[in-house]
C-alpha cells in the first residue's frame, strides 16, 4: 500500500544550500536529495557555469505538519536570495 507524503522541492542559489541544510537539521529532517540545476526565471538565466551563479534543487519528503514548518523556516531567505519552494502530494510505494 502506498503512503502519502508531501514533497517539498526547493530551487535556490547554490550558496544557500548549507543554510537550507542547517534548517533541515533544526527540524530533524535527515533525508534529502540535492542536485545541480539551471534554467531561467524571475531572477534571470542561471547557467551554473560559475559557482556563484549556480542553482541547486533540494528535495525532501515529509508529512504536512513538517512541510509547513519547513516552508515557514525558509521564508526569511526569500528576501535576500533567489528561492522558489514548491510543495506537492506524492505517494511512496515502499
Amino acid at each position: 500500500m502506498a503512503k502519502a507524503y508531501k514533497l517539498v522541492t526547493i530551487f535556490c542559489e547554490a550558496v544557500l544550500e548549507p543554510l537550507v541544510i542547517r534548517e533541515f537539521d533544526k527540524l530533524g529532517i535527515v533525508g534529502y536529495t540535492v542536485s545541480d540545476c539551471r534554467g531561467r526565471g524571475t531572477h534571470g538565466v542561471r547557467s551554473g557555469n560559475w559557482r556563484m551563479s549556480a542553482n541547486v534543487r533540494i528535495e525532501v519528503m515529509c508529512d504536512l505538519a513538517l512541510s509547513d514548518r519547513l516552508m515557514d523556516a525558509l521564508q526569511p531567505f526569500d528576501r535576500d536570495y533567489g528561492l522558489l519552494v514548491v510543495r506537492s502530494d506524492v505517494e511512496v510505494l515502499n
